[in-house]
């Protein structure tokens, strides 16, 4: 696979269709090579993946299919299938090899099996690894296993339950060597990717994870009130050589997450963070875009939403309203609280 990519898969609304087909060309033009479709929000591949999926839903993944391709950027989907936990039925082995033929028919090059942010039980390894097996004999293209223990965070244990003993080890030894793992680092939100971890975690899962970056992240009830425009800090280019990819987690805000992808692009190509993150500023926005992100990125990043008085917010309103750019509207409409979302976009 190539090295750096695009992940959407967070809670909380998702991107515009046209936002999302602009990342083709995007995705070309600097150095991306694949982007995987997973938005939470979509239930037809979580919770309500049994259901069936109608004509014009197959008839849209096949428009994004053959957009990115014909940028040549591969395009994975991001399958969760809840409700196999804790076993794998005969009828339920019917409905998968009914969902992994369409993939297959669209031409789909990555699935993404993922088992992120479900609730646990003891033979949780096990049956996993026996859906992972039988997707494998049909599926055509690459497979990323997320496990649902996906770092050693203590919060996934508090709000899904305890992992299984030995859980990992049993993922690393189950899941065949051609198909990766994903892996969000020490944290489900890493503030930094140490080579010693790297290096302990190719070991635990038996091959180089793949990095489902969570840096800029910022879905939830809590991180919605944060636009996380920050450098691309705490990796190196020198990461590249312990992990098989990097698929980068990106904002609710898909014009501002390319400013961040870029960003992280130049890193792994050797830039300084810093450097980077102006760079890309450069690149992406109007000078008068730039000026006012590196002028309030700090207060965005740290304080919030929340932070900010009536009388302020009307004064950064009024100037993001002569920029051009549509990153600008983002900012806008998040400052008039619409991307804030409930706990209710958890439980998707």
């Amino acid at each position: 696979m190539i090295q750096l990519g695009i992940v959407e898969g967070f809670f909380g609304p998702q991107w515009p269709s046209e936002s999302r087909k602009s990342y083709a060309q995007f995705l070309s033009r600097f150095g991306g090579g694949f982007y995987i479709y997973a938005p939470k929000q979509d239930a037809h591949l979580r919770k309500k993946w049994r259901s069936p999926w109608s004509d014009d839903y197959i008839h849209e993944l096949k428009s994004l299919v053959d957009h990115f391709q014909s940028h040549s950027v591969q395009f994975g989907i991001g399958f969760s299938p809840f409700g196999l936990g804790r076993e794998l039925t005969s009828e339920d082995k019917s409905l998968l090899t009914e969902k992994l033929n369409i993939f297959n028919h669209l031409g789909i090059n990555i699935l993404g099996l993922f088992f992120d942010d479900m609730p646990t039980n003891d033979n949780l390894a096990e049956t996993q690894i026996e859906v992972l097996l039988s997707i494998k004999k049909i599926f055509k293209g690459h497979i990323i296993f997320c496990p649902s223990y996906y770092t050693p965070d203590p919060i996934l244990d508090k709000v899904f339950g305890q992992r299984p003993d030995h859980y990992l080890e049993k993922i690393a030894t189950g899941v065949p060597q051609d198909v990766a793992i994903a892996w969000t680092g020490p944290k489900v939100i890493s503030p930094e990717l140490a080579m010693d971890h790297l290096i302990e975690t190719t070991e635990l899962l038996k091959r180089r994870p793949f990095l489902w970056e969570n840096l800029y992240a910022n879905d939830g009830p809590r991180n919605c009130k944060f636009l996380k425009l920050r450098p691309f800090s705490g990796r190196t280019k020198n990461t590249l050589k312990h992990v098989e990819a990097f698929g980068l987690n990106m904002m609710n805000q898909p014009e501002l997450s390319k400013i961040l992808y870029l960003s992280s692009k130049l890193v792994l190509d050797g830039e300084e963070p810093e450097e980077a993150f102006s760079h890309s500023l450069d690149i992406l926005c109007s000078a008068g875009l730039k000026k006012f992100i590196e002028l309030n990125k700090k207060n965005l990043l740290n304080l919030g939403l929340d932070s900010f008085k009536e009388e302020e917010k009307k004064i950064l309103l009024n100037e993001l309203a002569t920029f051009p750019d549509f990153a600008a509207k983002e900012i806008i409409d998040w400052l008039n609280g619409q991307y804030v979302v409930g706990s209710e976009c958890l439980t998707d």
